[in-house]
């Protein structure tokens, strides 16, 4: 990121407008910002920090806090920066929160944070709008593009005034944090959350699999695989035993069967034979009631015979009946219609009288006509007249309702001004409620995190006096264990001695001492203490010893503990200031207070807009509705003059008209009966012709039917009489006596069917019952009935024992096929674990390595920082050395940290002077600003080779020079003059007067009573 043009306003000491042109000062320069004190040197990395990241470069002060005090009112404190970053141009533009005047009245309104920015074209002219007003959205865009957070900026673009050493005293993960950015290695650490997601997906499956192996043994009732095993081997010989007991009950069980069913079927012949001649001698029973049948079926025969003479006889009988019944309904008939005739033609004579009275009213039916064709202009002319009287009432009704409501309008117009007004008194007074709630709930969270804190340490504080009681009573329990141990090992040597000194005799020497006399040998006492005794002593005080040790390391642990809380809660407490002391609900209830104040800001606003919204719709409706009644006003004059007209030609043509004519209604009802009753008389005259007409027809038709049904009679009388003769002379010749002893012989078809089935029937079934009894006599004839019961006992007691065996073998069975199924689980989840495990081998100890869990604690991601921390601290050492004369060198420490802190990243520096590496904090003031320089030009070297996305091309030292001697101070310039050849824009602020003569360009900042302004001086124009 190369600056390119800043300009600050009512910024900061600057009350007016200030434009640096960084351009003029020429290609990568090396210039001086330099200034008094107070004068506003700073204030320009402020301005370029603050455009970049709404944040100073110290981030000590807000930015609603840069505004100049000198500025006018009406001015307002913004900050627009031109930068380029990888040869494209951007501008952004932010404005922090602020209070400006109000642009009505008196008073100050609260004017928003906003930020713009925009990407240029190459002539400077803005090309695009990236962001249109949002603060964070500007933030965001802008953080990805340099792809530096503000931190990570003034730790290695800017290094502020008391800043510098921050990177250089950087721990492992802060350095980590800075350093992934700049050099985009997120991917290894990508790698590292892979394989540890892999390893633990892994870790996780093979303990599955041993729950799974546990699940197994469980379901099949074992306690391992060993006692399945055992209970597999035991199992298949009394499977094989089981099996074949089965075979042989089962075999036992079927020659029963086979006994007891040869029996049944022997018991079932001879039951059949005794139930054949039963049902014999009953069939038998049924030859008298067959006899009786064949004798009716032959008196059938005879009247069959007979049949057809009775046949005729009973149809001439009909046919003579139903003649004489047509001869009398003809003769009803025909007086009927002859009566019907009569009546006809009175009728015609009566509609030829009334057909008289027709021509009169004819006339009066055009008469009438005549006056409702009238009577219907004047029922137009009057619904026209009424239509046109409607419109120009309505018009007229149309024409007050507007003339009223945009009365309304102007009144509710008024109404809305008056609101308004209100609603944006009440929006000033509000305008800070969002600051002020934003900086309470930072309170609030500050004070419940002190609340927390301060229960912790009263904890820390219980567990504190506990740990050290603890730790008293271990070391009591050390010395009384050391006490004990000692004296165990006195006792030990006093038993040895008495042991030895059983063994001396008289004149031997003795083993200890070489004397040959003995004058007090050792008494062995009552308590000997052994060996193992002593060992037991040694171990518990051992045991005592480390407990000692675990009790001082958790003491230590909680003092530091207790140490950090204190830290905090006093930093909490300067930050909360009188709010420190104050009831938490308080606190509380003041962020209701001004959240509720927000919300109704907000409401306000919405209302305001709902308000301005509602002023301009009622204006643009006032105008509307006043246009629309300039035109209204014409049309109801015009539509008056037509209702007057049609009023005068109604009353015309109802003059014209008589009295009784004047109701079209009436004189409709009137025609309509008139028209009514002629059609009336006309019809009556044609149905009285019609009726005449067809009452002579029928009558014609009637004395026809009569003349047929009289010839009929006579013809079937005759055929009657001689059917009659014929029936006598065959039943004379017949068996029959008379005609009810041939009605009685007579069977239909199905009675006659029905007998003779019967007979045959009986006859079959005589046949069949001979024949079966027959060959149940010749099979039967040696055998004697069998004991079936006594087979049916052998057969049950058979299949019981089938039963018991198959039921135990079943069982055996079942429990060894579950043991094989078991068996076979257990060896696909042996090898499905053996393959699991086989994995976690690899990608475990892949995992252990690449997320630093083993060796110096040092990850990939760090791995490979370390690699290009080594490449920055060979470029920042080379600049050191110069600087310090050859003393001091930057190097990565080797050695890992203490505990479980993350290692790696740390730096020391190496002393030649003493030969020594130590730690770069133990460095002075001057030497550390040499230090951090150094390494900060490093750093972008390396950056610039490695090409990571991220381009260091800029770079700003707030003071620091004033600690160096002159060699020194010699020395970086040059270093700096180095890094603007290799194209670098280099910009320091310092007082340092021999700086002046050594950077012709600068950056003069003057300071007045009015503000400050800036000057370049030396540029390359």
């Amino acid at each position: 990121m190369t600056p390119l043009t800043l300009t600050m306003q009512a910024f900061g000491p600057f009350a007016g407008s200030e434009t640096i042109d960084f351009t003029a000062l020429g290609r990568s320069p090396l210039f001086l910002i330099n200034g008094p004190t107070g004068a506003g040197k700073s204030s320009i990395l402020d301005a370029l920090c603050f455009a970049l990241y709404g944040q100073t470069t110290g981030n000590e002060r807000d930015p609603s806090q840069m505004r100049c005090d000198q500025a006018d009112a009406t001015l307002l404190t913004e900050v627009t920066l031109d930068f380029r970053l990888r040869g494209i141009g951007y501008r952004v533009r932010r404005v922090p929160q602020q209070e400006r005047p109000k642009a009505r009245g008196e008073g100050t309104t609260t004017h928003n944070a906003e930020a713009q920015l925009w990407r240029l074209k190459a002539d400077g002219e803005v090309e695009t709008c990236l962001v249109a007003r949002k603060v964070n959205d500007a933030t965001t865009e802008l953080q990805t593009l340099i792809g530096l957070d503000a931190n990570q900026f003034r730790q290695v673009m800017v290094l502020p005034q008391g800043k510098f050493r921050e990177l250089l005293l950087a721990g492992s993960k802060e350095r980590e944090v800075i350093f992934s950015q700049l050099f985009q290695t997120q991917i290894f650490q990508r790698i590292e959350e892979r394989l540890r997601t892999q390893a633990s997906q892994i870790e996780r499956a093979v303990n599955d699999h041993r729950q799974h192996i546990s699940g197994i043994l469980a379901g099949g009732e074992l306690e391992s695989e060993a006692a399945l095993a055992q209970e597999q081997e035991s199992l298949a010989p009394q499977v094989e035993e089981a099996r074949q007991r089965f075979d042989t009950a089962q075999q036992q069980r079927r020659q029963a069967e086979q006994q007891r069913d040869e029996a049944q079927a022997l018991q079932r012949q001879f039951a059949a034979r005794e139930s054949l001649a039963a049902d014999k001698a009953r069939h038998l029973e049924q030859q008298a009631h067959i006899e009786s049948i064949k004798e009716r079926l032959a008196q059938s025969a005879h009247a069959q015979a007979l049949r057809p003479q009775n046949t005729a006889l009973a149809q001439a009988q009909h046919l003579f009946t139903t003649a004489q019944t047509e001869q009398r309904q003809a003769q009803a008939v025909l007086t009927t219609q002859r009566a019907h005739a009569e009546q006809a033609q009175q009728g015609l004579e009566t509609a030829r009288q009334r057909q008289a009275e027709l021509p009169a009213l004819r006339e009066r039916h055009r008469q009438l006509g005549e006056f409702i064709h009238k009577g219907q202009q004047l029922s137009e002319l009057q619904a026209r007249f009424q239509t046109a009287q409607a419109a120009w009432q309505q018009a007229d009704g149309a024409l007050k309702r507007d003339e009223k409501q945009l009365d309304s309008i102007r009144q509710q117009g008024e109404a809305i001004g008056i609101n308004l007004e209100r609603l944006q008194t009440e929006f000033q007074q509000l305008a800070s409620a969002p600051a002020e709630l934003s900086r309470h709930e930072r309170l609030l969270n500050q004070r419940q995190e002190l609340d927390e804190l301060t229960r912790q340490g009263r904890a820390l504080t219980t567990q504190q006096q506990q740990a050290t009681e603890a730790l008293s009573r271990q070391q009591s329990e050390v010395a009384q264990a050391q006490r004990h141990a000692t004296e165990q090992e006195m006792r030990w040597h006093q038993g040895q001695a008495a042991l030895l000194a059983l063994s001396l005799e008289v004149g031997a020497a003795c083993p200890v001492c070489g004397s040959l006399e003995h004058p007090a040998p050792a008494v062995q006492n009552a308590d000997v203490v052994t060996q193992a005794q002593v060992e037991t002593a040694r171990l518990a005080l051992e045991n005592h010893r480390q407990a000692l040790q675990t009790a001082e390391r958790h003491t230590q642990h909680l003092a530091q503990q207790s140490s950090y809380n204190a830290e905090q809660v006093q930093r909490l407490n300067q930050q909360l200031g009188e709010w420190a002391s104050q009831a938490l609900m308080a606190l509380q209830n003041a962020c209701e207070g001004l959240s509720r104040q927000a919300k109704r800001r907000e409401s306000v606003e919405k209302e305001i807009s709902q308000q301005t919204a509602a002023r301009d719709a009622l204006r643009r409706e006032w105008g509307a509705l006043d246009k629309q009644l300039k035109a209204q006003r014409p049309a109801v004059e015009k539509a008056k003059e037509d209702a007057l007209r049609l009023e005068s030609l109604r009353d015309q043509l109802s003059q014209s008209l008589p009295e009784d004519a004047r109701d079209p209604e009436a004189m409709r009802r009137t025609l309509a009966e008139l028209e009514q009753q002629i059609a009336q008389l006309e019809k009556a005259w044609e149905s009285a012709q019609q009726a005449l007409s067809i009452a002579q027809t029928q009558l014609a038709r009637a004395e026809e039917q009569l003349r047929g049904a009289s010839q009929r009679v006579e013809r079937h009388q005759q055929e009657h009489e001689q059917a009659q003769t014929e029936w006598q002379t065959a039943l004379q010749a017949s068996p029959f006596d008379d005609d009810a002893a041939f009605q009685a012989a007579q069977l239909n078809d199905p009675q006659r069917g029905e007998l003779t089935r019967q007979v045959e029937t009986y006859q079959h079934r005589l046949a069949e019952l001979e024949g079966a009894l027959q060959n149940y006599q010749t099979q039967l004839a040696e055998k004697t009935p069998p004991d079936l019961e006594a087979l049916t006992r052998l057969t049950e007691a058979a299949q019981a024992e089938e039963n018991t065996q198959l039921e135990a073998w079943r069982t055996l069975d079942g429990r060894l096929t579950t043991l094989t199924g078991i068996h076979q689980k257990l060896a696909a989840a042996h090898a499905a674990q053996a393959e699991l495990e086989a994995q976690y081998q690899l990608w475990g100890t892949l995992s252990e390595v690449a997320n630093g869990r083993t060796g110096h604690r040092i990850s990939l991601q760090r791995f490979v920082l370390g690699v290009l921390l080594d490449d920055v601290l060979i470029q920042a050492s080379e600049r050191l050395v110069r600087m310090s004369r050859g003393r001091y060198q930057l190097v990565r420490r080797e050695d890992p940290s203490k505990g479980n802190r993350a290692s790696g990243l740390e730096l020391d520096v190496a002393d030649t002077y003493t030969g020594k590496n130590r730690s770069v904090a133990t460095l002075s003031g001057g030497e550390s600003f040499m230090a951090a320089l150094s390494l900060a030009l490093g750093l972008s070297d390396v950056v610039q080779a490695y090409a990571g996305g991220i381009q260091l091309d800029t770079l700003f030292i707030d003071e620091g020079f004033g600690s160096l001697d002159q060699d020194a101070l010699d020395q970086a310039i040059a270093m700096l003059s180095e890094l603007q050849m290799g194209g670098r824009m280099i910009g320091v602020i310092s007082h340092v007067s021999e700086l002046k003569e050594q950077m012709p360009v600068r950056i003069e900042v003057h300071a007045s009573r009015h503000g400050s302004s800036v000057e370049v001086k030396g540029a390359l124009l």
